[in-house]
This record gives structure tokens, sequence and C-alpha cells, in this order.
């Protein structure tokens, strides 16, 4: 099989599942609506930007990409008017709807009737007294988003799912690696710089531009396990890329032993969805705390508490 992601790391089954889109491309023209899931920085935009690149026109020419955030849509007008009728009408794109999830209702609904097509590869939409045509051989759609969870059932259903999987550490040292070519990051370096980048390709890419930085700023083209230690020290990296919210978060547990999630977030000033969902998740992935009923700090945390504590 055709290596259509050569600048890519990791993602295999991704890789796979969207070659095979291509070449089925490549052949009657037609692409299925694709809904690209999983957690924030894993690469859903690069591989969808990616993929477009891969789609040619009727006439040779690569297909234009457009991305949209739909958190910038507010309602049907403001799509058929200021989007498909410019953008999409009678052009061959390939749209990326990011963070679908947070499409509005009305446009929602159209999506179903849109998206509900069999054999046929045009549909026609009437609204507000107009009709708007789509053709799928002209027009590729692509969804991605961080909560599948919130898309609208039915609308889930006439997507085809790609899911994403969290990266090794090896892989994560790979990006670090493509993303800082002018610079030579030693093998052992390699390893605890990759354990700082919070299991995600965005991460690493924001990590290979400081060390870049670093090095281009005392003009060397060597970075070592020292350099990064001293780096970690400049621009204050965590171990295993904590926040300091979630360090303060690790502390009170070492602590006290335990926790409520109200006990929490009375301790530190943050709201309980905020703890929840911008920094437990992180600490239970690193099996760094747990949670039955209160939070606890596990013995892994409690190991990272006395690193922290010596930094």
């Amino acid at each position: 099989m055709n290596n259509y992601f050569p600048d890519l790391i990791g993602q295999k089954a991704v890789k796979k599942k969207l070659s095979f889109y291509i070449e089925a491309f490549n052949q009657t023209g037609v692409c299925p609506f694709l809904l690209l899931t999983g957690a924030k920085g894993l690469g859903k935009t690069q591989f969808s930007k990616a993929f477009a690149k891969n789609l040619n026109n009727q006439d040779g020419s690569k297909r234009t990409f457009i991305e949209i955030n739909c958190s910038t849509i507010r309602n049907n007008e403001q799509f058929f008017e200021q989007i498909f009728l410019p953008i999409i009408c009678d052009n061959e794109v390939t749209i990326l709807f990011d963070e679908c999830h947070a499409l509005p209702k009305d446009l929602t609904m159209a999506f179903l009737t849109i998206f509900n097509t069999e054999t046929s590869t045009k549909k026609k939409f009437e609204w507000d007294e107009m009709s708007f045509e789509f053709d799928f051989k002209k027009q590729t759609f692509i969804f991605a988003t961080t909560e599948s969870d919130q898309i609208f059932p039915p609308l889930k259903d006439r997507l085809t799912n790609v899911d994403f999987e969290p990266y090794s550490q090896t892989e994560l040292g790979e990006i670090l690696r493509l993303c800082a070519p002018e610079t030579m990051i030693q093998d052992n370096c390699l390893k605890e710089v990759s354990k700082s980048v919070r299991n995600n390709a965005r991460n690493a890419v924001m990590r290979a531009k400081e060390i870049s930085l670093y090095c281009g700023a005392k003009k060397k083209f060597l970075f070592s396990l020292k350099d990064y230690k001293d780096l970690c020290d400049q621009v204050s990296i965590l171990p295993l890329g904590l926040t300091y919210t979630e360090k303060q978060i690790l502390e009170v547990l070492n602590k006290q032993g335990s926790a409520t999630l109200t006990g929490l977030a009375a301790k530190l000033g943050l709201s309980k969805t905020s703890i929840q969902k911008d920094h437990e998740l992180y600490l239970l992935n690193k099996n760094l705390i747990e949670i039955d009923g209160r939070r606890k700090i596990t013995s892994k945390g409690i190991d990272v508490c006395k690193i922290l504590e010596s930094i």
C-alpha cells in the first residue's frame, strides 16, 4: 500500500483506514463522510490536511482544503449564505468541520437530511424557499471532535468513524526529532523529553520548538540531558509534563491522604468541573491518583511528589 502520510508519525490504524479511502476515491471519485475522534493533540487536523492533499479533482489538480470551527457557525442562515454559497457550491473542496459537537441544532438537523444518502452522489436540500445541491463527487466532508459523545446520535450514524489512539513514547520521540531537524537530541535525553509531552503530538511539537529555540540561543547543535535539565529550569517543565495545578493536586493528596472533589476544589480555588475535565484525567492516565468515591494518591504519585520536592 502506498505511503500517503510520509511526514506523520504513528497512528498506524488511522493511516491504513484513510489510505483505503484515498485509493477508493481515486477509483470512484467518492469518499464516505468521515468522523475523526480522539483526545486533544493526537493529530486529527494534521491527518485531515494530509488526507485532503491526496485527493485529486476531476481535472487532476489537488483538492482545496477548508477548515471550519463549528463553534463559529451560529445557524443555518450563516452556513448557507456565508459558507455553502461562496465556498462549497459548485466547487471541488474538502471541508473539515472541527469540534463538530458544537454544531448548532438547526444545522445538525439539516445535515441529517443532507448526509442521508444511499446510492446517489448528489443531494438537494430545501431551506428558506431555496434549493441547495450538494455533489459528493465534488465535495468531501470530514468531521472531527474530542467529544464524540456530544454529537447527535442520528448524525453520528451517518458518519464513518476513524478513531485515534495515544502515541507511544517511541513515537513521541520520533515526532520530537522530526520537528527539531536542526538539533541532534541525544538518545538518553530524548527518552526523558518524551516523558514530558503528555502523550500527544501537539505537545511534542511545542517541546521541539522549545528545544530548537534553546539550541539556537546557545548556538549549539547537540542537545544533551544536561541541556534538558537547564531548559526545564528556564521554562518550568515539571516531571511527566505536569501542570502546576496537577502538582498542587498531588501535593494536597500526598499531605491529606485523600480528599473529596468538593474539598479539592475548595483547596485549589477551582471549579469541580475544571478539576475533573482539565486536570484529573492526566493524573489518572499516568496512574498518579485513583478515584474510589474520594481522590487518593497512588504509590507512583507519592514517588513523583518526592521528585517534585527536590526540584
